[in-house]
């Protein structure tokens, strides 16, 4: 994906995406059999588990349940979490629509009526011919900076810029965090963390529509 910004053209690479829910039930409302057999029946490819007790005695579980293509289905029974990872943040999105009407249509459950918040987390790379780490001191609070190099007797300056709403609280349903910094591997390229949670679906659904050229916009400003 590449966008153009003022005069330079910013390319932006997904390393992973991931879309999924946190359910407002105590019990994990999904059989893990019923759901493994769901999956198969529609294509997806199961992850190995060892023995199955036989019903109806329920399994606790987490971690990948199947995959299909490069998307795979996480589940956590004890978090009440559901979750798709993808290459690409839109196919999570839409692997998760595919995963919730399969869900629906083999198992008669509605996800998007037992949502407790919507998670959504993505890592990108994102690299724009400057050198990040020179480019996100311009960015700081130079007096701050100042009063801190005093401190620890040390030149010191920035490493990442971190967005949240103002007010909200991390460990809330409402929540979102954004990481900007040099990737550690490669000095040319900006590494980019995106957590975002909501407990509104049409919220979630407007954040992720926006959010690459919120992101592309947000380094143009640093380098600005």
């Amino acid at each position: 994906m590449g966008i153009t910004l003022s005069t330079a053209t910013y390319k932006l690479t997904t390393q992973e995406a991931r879309y999924g829910i946190c359910l407002d039930k105590v019990i994990f409302p999904l059989d893990f059999r019923d759901l493994r057999y769901a999956l198969a029946k529609n294509g997806y490819e199961l992850s190995p588990v060892k023995d199955l007790p036989p019903p109806p005695a329920l399994i606790g579980f987490g971690g990948e349940i199947a995959r299909i293509k490069e998307t795979r289905v996480l589940a956590d029974s004890e978090a009440g979490e559901i979750a798709v990872t993808s290459r690409l943040l839109g196919e999570a999105c839409q692997s998760f629509e595919d995963l919730a009407n399969i869900i629906a249509s083999e198992l008669g459950l509605d996800l998007h009526s037992k949502v407790k918040y919507y998670q959504v987390t993505v890592h990108y790379r994102v690299t724009t011919g400057k050198t990040p780490f020179e480019e996100i001191s311009k960015a700081e609070n130079k007096e701050f900076m100042t009063k801190f190099s005093e401190i620890m007797k040390e030149d010191l300056s920035s490493f990442s810029i971190r967005l949240c709403p103002k007010g909200a609280v991390p460990n809330s349903e409402n929540w979102f965090d954004i990481a900007i910094e040099p990737e550690v591997i490669d000095e040319r390229f900006y590494h980019v963390g995106v957590v975002f949670r909501s407990s509104k679906r049409d919220k979630t659904e407007a954040f992720v529509k926006n959010l690459e050229s919120n992101l592309l916009k947000l380094i143009g400003l640093i380098e600005a």
